[in-house]
């Protein structure tokens, strides 16, 4: 029994010999491979330039309960951002400035008649974006924050220019030098009636008539309007040149399609029309 005893102490004493090298040979090879923790970088601050062109829709929204199924969606172009919640489309020229995303002017809207929650909505998000809210993003994401409301959104592609067909458009807004503004107020809104064939009727806000409407690419050509020759006065005049000035016989430099919302423009000319 003495001997198996210490045959029994002589195999410990090697186990644990084993395991002790083991252990420091491990740890003399595994030194060089720790992870090394690098701080984490800040998400970069949004600028004009980065978000000019791009379309977005929301992920998620800490701080505020959306209305039952509605998403926020932003896109900007020409120097105009649009959102919209479900239900207006909210429009108006914007600036960032040191990181903060901001309407420069009280912006307009398509002004259709909505539900109460979806009123209520709109005016929380007009007012955000008129206070300002910090905006972060790497052009796929993009982050708007002001210390309450936290809006997370994923960049998202335009829905294809030819689901414009066959649709009304009405004219709620105009765009010169870079400027959106409302129809003037106690004006007939313009609208154009296109016809799934591109075939389509028009009132220029005084005068009735045709022209017609083709995808081209990413832009939409206008064919030769032919109107009545009615007096127009005041500011129906002045909504009548401004929609011939895009949809007489000329073809778009921009174009953003987002939710019911189109912004088309011709030069330093445009049109914000809501689609029906």
């Amino acid at each position: 029994m003495a001997g198996w005893r210490n045959k029994d102490v002589l195999v410990l004493g090697a186990v644990l010999v084993l395991v002790v090298l083991t252990g420091c040979g491990g740890s003399g090879d595994t030194s060089g491979d720790e992870p090394t923790t690098t701080a984490d970088e800040s998400p970069a601050a949004v600028d004009a330039a980065a978000l000019e062109g791009a379309t977005y829709e929301s992920t998620s929204v800490e701080g505020h309960d959306l209305v039952e199924g509605s998403t926020i969606h932003l896109a900007f172009e020409d120097d105009t951002m649009s959102v919209s919640a479900g239900c207006n489309t909210i429009f108006g020229p914007y600036a960032v400035t040191d990181g903060t995303l901001a309407w420069t002017g009280p912006p307009a809207s398509s002004m259709i008649a909505c539900s109460p929650e979806a009123d209520e909505q709109d005016r929380w998000l007009t007012d955000l974006l008129a206070n300002g809210m910090e905006g972060t993003g790497d052009g796929s994401t993009l982050t708007l924050a002001d210390g309450t409301v936290t809006i997370q959104l994923a960049s998202t592609s335009a829905p294809p220019l030819d689901t414009l067909l066959g649709r009304t458009w009405t004219v709620v807004g105009t765009i010169a030098d870079g400027a959106t503004a409302r129809l003037p107020v106690n004006t007939r809104r313009p609208w154009l009636t296109v016809g799934r064939d591109g075939l389509s009727r028009l009132f220029t806000g005084c005068n009735s008539g045709r022209t017609t409407v083709r995808v081209v690419d990413d832009q939409i050509a206008f064919g030769p309007a032919t109107v009545t020759r009615g007096r127009c006065q005041g500011a129906a005049r002045l909504n009548e040149e401004a929609v011939l000035a895009v949809v007489d016989d000329q073809t778009t430099d921009h174009v953003e399609f987002i939710g019911e919302m189109l912004i088309v423009t011709v030069g330093d000319k445009g049109l914000v029309f809501q689609i029906r």
